[in-house]
């Protein structure tokens, strides 16, 4: 009997509008929330007080971490980039509803737009492919929709693809209507300011600039990529990653830059969306992370408000990088957070 090679599609093999095969639907258990918060050590108040969490969502039922929530999400979408060369980016993403312990997760994912990068002599041929994923729960609400874009290589690599879609078309602009939504979530934010001291919404300062001194040392990269049923091979493999050794996922990136920013503003009471989210370099094992946090805006709710932050993230490379690699910038993230 011949021999069946087992792997996810190669750039030429995507057809645009098409969906991918369906990952296993999760059920995020007190499991997931103990390996998250090993990883990151998040101190985001409601998922880890239960019951403050409680008191203010009125659900006896605890909170997930909405940073875990979008890890599982986007590792579910992850067959179609098993050959993933790196992520660039994210757009679109808004929290349609709380996701708590024990909802079940399930993601679709469609190809949305396709464009083959030039070819070019001693780089390898690869291609851009849109996602668009859906996810909800087990009552088929939808919990996120948004946008990722992997770079994947191509098979052959003299193909000419003519896939040339425009990907700007993607906005990295969240709609005021979504993000009001998004935010009316029936919570006693009132409470939640009377019980827990410190900065609110109303002492946040609009263009006040942060530097994060307690930076973050990147580990068990490839954990997280399996707990979240990350297919990508250049996360656990060094030998499937066009750097020599292993990628880490963006989540992982990603959630040490949440914990960092909640360093800062210990009382954001929940994440609501991504404006954009650029990986503009790539992070390794061993790495040393820290952020630069600004407030870009603020609006006011019936109760607390909406924050608009973006946060940098740069990287110090191990010894073994060049010393022109010592402080290089990662991840350019937009946010937007509820405060009370």
């Amino acid at each position: 009997m011949p021999k069946i090679i087992v792997e996810g599609p190669f750039f030429e093999d995507f057809i645009k509008g098409e969906y991918i095969e369906q990952a296993p639907s999760v059920t995020l258990t007190e499991g997931h929330a103990v390996a998250h918060q090993m990883l990151f050590g998040d101190r985001l108040r409601l998922p880890l007080d239960h019951v403050l969490g409680e008191k203010i969502t009125g659900s006896k039922r605890a909170l997930a971490n909405p940073s875990m929530v979008v890890n599982t999400a986007i590792g579910q979408t992850t067959y179609a980039s098993q050959h993933v060369i790196g992520n660039l980016f994210y757009r679109g993403l808004v929290f349609k509803r709380p996701v708590y312990l024990g909802d079940t997760l399930t993601t679709s994912t469609k190809v949305e737009l396709l464009k083959q990068n030039s070819i070019k002599r001693g780089r390898i041929s690869s291609g851009l492919v849109v996602l668009k994923v859906r996810v909800t729960n087990q009552n088929e609400e939808d919990i996120l929709n948004f946008w990722r874009c992997p770079m994947i290589p191509c098979r052959n690599q003299k193909v000419v693809t003519g896939h040339a879609d425009d990907l700007s078309q993607i906005s990295a602009t969240l709609s005021e209507t979504e993000l009001k939504t998004a935010a009316e979530l029936n919570w006693n934010l009132a409470e939640y300011r009377r019980l827990i001291k410190g900065v609110h919404f109303n002492q946040v300062e609009e263009a006040a600039i942060y530097l994060v001194k307690s930076r973050d040392t990147v580990t068990n990269a490839p954990e997280l990529a399996r707990l979240t049923l990350n297919l990508a091979a250049t996360h656990t493999d060094a030998k499937a990653s066009v750097y020599g050794q292993r990628l880490v996922y963006g989540g992982h990136t990603i959630s040490v830059a949440f914990a960092q920013l909640i360093r800062v503003f210990p009382n954001i009471v929940t994440l609501l969306g991504w404006q954009h989210c650029d990986h503009k370099a790539a992070v390794f094992e061993d790495d040393i992370l820290h952020s630069e946090v600004t407030v870009i805006n603020k609006q006011a709710l019936n109760e607390g408000g909406m924050v608009s932050i973006n946060v940098k993230v740069f990287a110090e490379r191990s010894k073994k990088a060049p010393a022109s690699q010592s402080n290089v910038q990662v991840l350019d993230w937009n946010v937007i957070v509820l405060m009370a």
